[in-house]
């Protein structure tokens, strides 16, 4: 007699729709992804999906909160920031990166295809999550200007240069297959990157240039 299957939850049936989606939409792209499709992958009905999403952008929404809940306090070394220890913030920032890219690059997929396609999904992260790490990291950035450690970079800029180092070194090994960065262990790239970045930023006249 085959095993009765576990019902699931309310909660653990919308996860696994936000993973579905997921899926479908780094596979295929938004024009090219429907409810049909993604009903499929979760093995449900589409009216199952709009049982737990009003609508497409309540459907965008949840797959960018439930990538944040699992990553979001990683990307804001406090303790590091307080201590003002700037290899120590980067690196965390770095390290937190390639942990949850590399090997599943899922979510930036979707992000590549999001802003390919005009989509809404990376209008939204920029707008929410990612402006409010630039701004947090900016933040610390222009105190460490200020005290003249770090050079008077617009710390906007720096902030962004930082997360774009890292974001295209993942581009080129995971998506592309760059063979030149697949043999790199993570304490080597993130030695490179961190020391390339820091070593820039650092204002040659202060005492810890």
């Amino acid at each position: 007699m085959a095993a009765k299957q576990k019902r699931l939850t309310g909660e653990e049936r919308r996860k696994e729709i936000i993973c579905a989606a997921m899926e479908v939409f780094s596979g295929n792209g938004f024009s090219g992804s429907t409810t049909r499709k993604i009903a499929e992958r979760a093995g449900i009905s589409e009216a199952m999906i709009y049982s737990h999403f009003q609508n497409k952008e309540d459907l965008y929404a949840a797959i960018i909160d439930e990538k944040l809940k699992k990553t979001a306090s990683l990307f804001f070394p406090v303790e590091a920031m307080r201590n003002k220890d700037d290899r120590q913030v980067f690196a965390t920032i770095i390290r937190s990166f390639l942990q949850h890219h590399s090997g599943d690059t899922t979510f930036m997929r979707l992000l590549l295809f999001s802003a390919l396609e005009g989509h809404d999904l990376a209008r939204m992260f920029m707008a929410g999550p990612m402006t409010k790490f630039f701004d947090f990291l900016a933040d610390y950035l222009q105190e460490r200007c200020d005290d003249g450690v770090l050079r008077p970079i617009d710390p906007a800029i720096a902030a962004r240069c930082l997360v774009g180092m890292i974001f295209y070194f993942v581009l080129l090994r995971e998506i592309y297959g760059d063979q030149a960065l697949q043999s790199l262990t993570p304490d080597e790239t993130i030695d490179a990157v961190v020391t390339i970045f820091h070593k820039g930023m650092q204002n040659q006249g202060s005492p810890l240039g």
